[in-house]
């Protein structure tokens, strides 16, 4: 079964905030989806590192859902959820990989007019 989340978390890690590739989670529900992601991210850091932030994506309608579970010091927050266009998602690193990781192509790049159309004997042309 084809899995429709992925995760990434944000990570200090000597000062700096990085993160590591993307994961899928299995889970076809989005609660599931979100313990699993925080139980496998919590247990993946490495000596020093800090968890900043777990983010979950998923494609629905053509739009991303984003849920994302920041930290305040030693106390996790609860999960904020907001949908966002797949185009406007290209300044965020670790968005943009786990939109590769599902394997999710942009919308409006997929789309090209042609140079020339004839709909009812009538030609219509692109300018160039």
């Amino acid at each position: 079964m084809a899995s429709n989340y992925a995760s990434v978390a944000l990570i200090r890690r000597n000062g700096a905030i990085v993160f590591k590739p993307p994961r899928k989670e299995a889970p076809t529900d989005g609660t599931q989806a979100r313990k699993a992601a925080q139980r496998y991210w919590n247990g993946s850091l490495a000596k020093g590192d800090i968890l900043e932030k777990v983010v979950l994506v998923r494609e629905f309608n053509g739009q991303l859902e984003i849920s994302e579970r920041p930290r305040n010091g030693r106390k996790e927050n609860p999960w904020v959820s907001f949908c966002r266009d797949i185009e406007t998602t290209e300044n965020e690193a670790h968005i943009s990989a786990c939109i590769a990781e599902l394997g999710i192509k942009s919308y409006s790049r997929l789309i090209t007019p042609p140079d020339v159309l004839i709909i009812n004997g009538i030609t219509y042309r692109r300018e160039l």
